[in-house]
């Protein structure tokens, strides 16, 4: 058993009073692994409603009371198909009075200073020559600025957002570093060499296309022994992927993606060592694999990949 599978355990299994012996022959969570709609699996059992309306509050600034979690539900509960529930709850985000660019700017600002510290005890350990990172909306949020020194030329691959979804500007910090902004338009990283490369938005927000060019791109510009590090959710079983899909579904709203762009990611959703196995195919082995949430039932990692 998993950490991140107790830790799962521990919130509305436990609240229902179940223990980990006796979980899985109770008849509601045979019901819930059953379930085919995952909004439907965690939406309409109180016990997960709550838990993950937390875990919505303490990961992406959507606190509890806020008048979108009453919405979700009646689309939960009204609503059949997962794309029609998607695409109403991207509708109602879009016209209510939620300040995203704000919300999305405290998001990052936590992924920022969770991640730099990895960064910061990985560099500590081996001597890094040039940065390259992926998956944020621009620069300012880039972990590598919270490092007091790094060594080379350091690169931020950018993505764009809609004005409505785009982050505010930081206003209280500064950062040391202040790295190059690439874009995502490029068809080549054209850069020198970087020992040290970061997937910020994980793995799974790639189509297998899109994240083979990727990969293919970053391994050309890393010599070996280099490091990657990305966060992977490690889906083994149907709960965790109901869990997976729907919070990731909302990163996704937060940042005004369409249905077919959450729909991909959710077809990527894989087991742990089902990306071990992938990134064994270009060239990477697992050096290192840490708990992110562990106080949650979240199960997020941070792998960090040698290359060959």
């Amino acid at each position: 058993m998993t950490l991140s599978r107790r830790a799962f355990l521990k919130s509305g299994f436990a609240a229902a009073g179940l223990t980990s012996l006796d979980t899985f022959a109770s008849p509601w969570i045979r019901a819930l692994l059953n379930e085919s709609n995952s909004y439907h699996a965690l939406y309409l059992n109180k016990y997960l409603f709550n838990d993950f309306t937390a875990l919505l509050a303490k990961q992406l600034h959507l606190y509890q009371d806020a008048e979108i979690h009453t919405q979700a539900l009646k689309c939960a509960a009204n609503m059949q198909d997962e794309a029609l529930i998607y695409q109403r709850l991207s509708a109602i985000l879009a016209s209510s009075n939620l300040n995203i660019q704000l919300l999305n700017m405290h998001r990052l600002q936590d992924q920022q200073v969770r991640f730099s510290q990895y960064l910061a005890e990985l560099i500590q350990h081996q001597r890094f020559s040039g940065y390259i990172s992926f998956g944020l909306p621009n620069s300012e949020f880039d972990p590598i600025n919270h490092l007091p020194f790094f060594n080379g030329a350091t690169y931020t691959m950018t993505h764009t957002l809609s004005e409505q979804y785009t982050p505010l500007p930081r206003a209280d910090f500064t950062g040391v570093i202040h790295p190059t902004e690439l874009f995502t338009q490029a068809n080549h990283i054209n850069t020198p060499k970087a020992e040290l490369a970061a997937i910020y938005n994980g793995p799974h927000s790639y189509s297998s296309n899109e994240f083979t060019h990727l990969m293919l791109n970053i391994k050309q510009h890393m010599p070996s022994g280099g490091k990657l590090i990305m966060p992977i959710f490690d889906v083994q079983h149907t709960a965790q992927k109901h869990l997976v899909s729907v919070f990731n579904d909302w990163q996704n709203l937060l940042h005004g993606r369409s249905w077919q762009s959450a729909q991909t990611h959710r077809n990527r959703l894989q087991s742990l060592d089902a990306w071990h196995r992938e990134m064994a195919v270009y060239g990477y082995k697992v050096h290192k694999v840490i708990p992110l949430e562990e106080s949650t039932m979240l199960p997020e990692y941070l792998s960090i990949y040698e290359k060959v």
